[in-house]
């Protein structure tokens, strides 16, 4: 198991901030965001891939996900209009492009809020149906998508491990997985189990944080409802050996690298509980 965090809490930062912070607070990887001013999907010139690809190596930091930007975007994976279906494919080829381009594995995809007055059904079909499109894209470039899935108040697409099991199934690729974000089986009252249980071998990727209880809020590890320290017993006790990334937007855009440390010596105090010896 490895840990990361997220260039999305230093969005008030240029890239590179991000990640020599990662690297002063020991983390083995940054997940970049496909926002401005970092990474977004257009602005991946082979330039900027080329410096990313330099970061990663002169801060000896990983970048195990790419996050292109897209909730509340005009791109959704979801949508039923045709020139909105055409303009998304091509903001998420894009988005591949670039991933490969700054040779990181997997990029982040969700099925964003369809509208009210689409039915779930019909925006399932459109998810699903683009996932195999842009599935198959990546796979020819050594890109891995990966689904998140979002609380009921964010999309209610694909909000639980059924949920992402399922779109696994229908769409039918290996190269497509899905990942747990602590905090929406806490809203819809999940055990976390059921995503190692249900996902096994197709989940290696874990968003990180703390909760209200009530909200999407993702806050610092200490300050919720969550027991974190117990949440990594438990990814532990199912071998997770993939990374665990914290995401604190709730609030690390205030003072991301106070946050981060935070973060790091709180991740360090309870790996050192669950694993006193270092031998994990």
């Amino acid at each position: 198991m490895k840990f990361g965090c997220f260039s999305l809490d230093f969005r008030r930062f240029p890239l590179e901030h991000a990640f020599a912070a990662a690297q002063k607070y020991g983390f083995d990887g940054l997940e970049i965001w496909g926002g401005r001013p970092h990474a977004y999907p257009q602005d991946v010139t082979s330039e900027l891939a080329a410096q990313v690809r330099r970061w990663k190596s002169v801060y000896g930091v990983e970048t195990p996900m790419y996050t292109p930007v897209s909730i509340g975007m005009p791109y959704n994976l979801c949508a039923e209009n045709q020139q909105e279906r055409q303009d998304t494919l091509a903001y998420f080829r894009k988005a591949i492009d670039g991933c490969a381009a700054m040779e990181i594995p997997r990029m982040l995809v969700v099925a964003d809020h369809p509208g009210y007055t689409v039915r779930r059904r019909a925006a399932w079909r459109q998810f699903v149906e683009n996932l195999h499109i842009l599935g198959s894209y990546g796979a020819q470039r050594g890109v891995r998508l990966v689904i998140e899935p979002l609380t009921p108040m964010e999309s209610p697409v694909i909000t639980t491990a059924d949920d992402c099991a399922d779109a696994l199934e229908d769409i039918g690729l290996d190269t497509v997985e899905a990942m747990l974000d602590v905090v929406p089986p806490r809203i819809a009252h999940e055990p976390l189990s059921s995503y190692f249980t249900k996902l096994r071998g197709r989940m290696q990727y874990i968003h990180l944080c703390n909760n209200d209880g009530r909200t999407d809020a993702h806050t610092r590890l200490d300050v919720g409802e969550l027991p974190v320290e117990d949440i990594l017993r438990l990814i532990t006790q199912y071998r997770f050996d993939g990374y665990v990334t914290v995401e604190l937007y709730s609030e690390n855009y205030r003072d991301p690298e106070l946050m981060l440390a935070n973060a790091a010596r709180l991740l360090r105090q309870y790996s050192n509980r669950l694993d006193p010896e270092g031998q994990g």
